[in-house]
C-alpha cells in the first residue's frame, strides 16, 4: 500500500462545478446560443476571464445562469467522467460531503441532478462561506486554486482538479489531479 495523503475515515469535501459537474461546455453553449459569442471551454483560462461582448467576466455570466436559468444550466451539465464510480469507491473509506458555492436557492436542483446521475455523497453543505477552508472537514477537492489554497491554509489536504482556469502555483502543496482516476490512485 502506498502512503496516502488522507487517512481512512476522514471527511472529504467535494466541489460541484468543475469537479463533479462539467460546467464549461454548458456555459459555452449559453454564450454561443443565447449571446452569439463563440467561446470554447479551453478559452476560459482565468476565473475572471472577460467574456467578449459582455459587461463583466465569466463569473457574472455564471451568476446570471445560476439565478435566471437554474434548471437549464445545472440540469444540462454532464457529470465529470468517472465521478460516480470514484465517489462510490471513496465512500467505502471516507465521508464524502458536497461543498459548493452555488447559490443556496439552487441546492434542490443540485441534489436532484446528483440523484439523477447516480452520484453518491453523504452530506450536502447548505451554506458554504467564501473561504472553503472554514468548512469542517479534512480535505477539499476543488477546481479553483484559491479555494484549495484556503483549505491548505486551514490545515486541510488539498486536491486541485485541473481546469483551464486553474493555477497550481497558487496552491503550493496541493495534489494536482487531472481526473477522478488520479484521485482514486491517491486515496485508495
Amino acid at each position: 500500500m502506498t502512503n496516502r495523503p488522507l487517512s481512512a475515515g476522514s471527511t472529504l469535501l467535494v466541489d460541484l462545478d468543475g469537479v463533479v459537474a462539467d460546467q464549461l461546455p454548458r456555459l459555452c453553449t449559453y454564450l454561443n446560443d443565447e449571446l452569439g459569442i463563440d467561446v470554447a471551454p479551453s478559452d476560459i483560462d482565468d476565473w475572471s476571464y472577460d467574456v467578449p461582448g459582455v459587461d463583466g467576466h465569466v463569473g457574472t455570466v455564471i451568476t446570471e445562469l445560476m439565478t435566471d436559468h437554474t434548471e437549464w444550466y445545472f440540469g444540462g451539465m454532464d457529470p465529470t467522467p468517472g465521478v460516480a464510480d470514484a465517489l462510490g469507491d471513496l465512500r467505502s473509506e471516507y465521508h464524502v460531503e458536497i461543498a459548493t458555492h452555488r447559490v443556496p436557492d439552487t441546492h434542490d436542483v443540485s441534489k436532484a441532478w446528483l440523484d439523477d446521475h447516480g452520484i453518491p455523497y453523504d452530506d450536502f453543505h447548505e451554506q458554504v462561506p467564501s473561504d472553503k477552508g472554514a468548512v469542517p472537514g479534512d480535505a477539499l477537492i476543488d477546481d479553483y486554486h484559491r479555494n484549495v489554497a484556503n483549505a491548505l491554509d486551514a490545515g486541510k489536504t488539498g486536491f486541485l482538479m485541473r481546469q483551464p482556469y486553474s493555477d497550481p502555483t497558487a496552491c503550493d502543496g496541493a495534489h494536482v489531479v487531472d481526473s477522478w482516476d488520479d484521485v482514486r490512485q491517491l486515496l485508495l
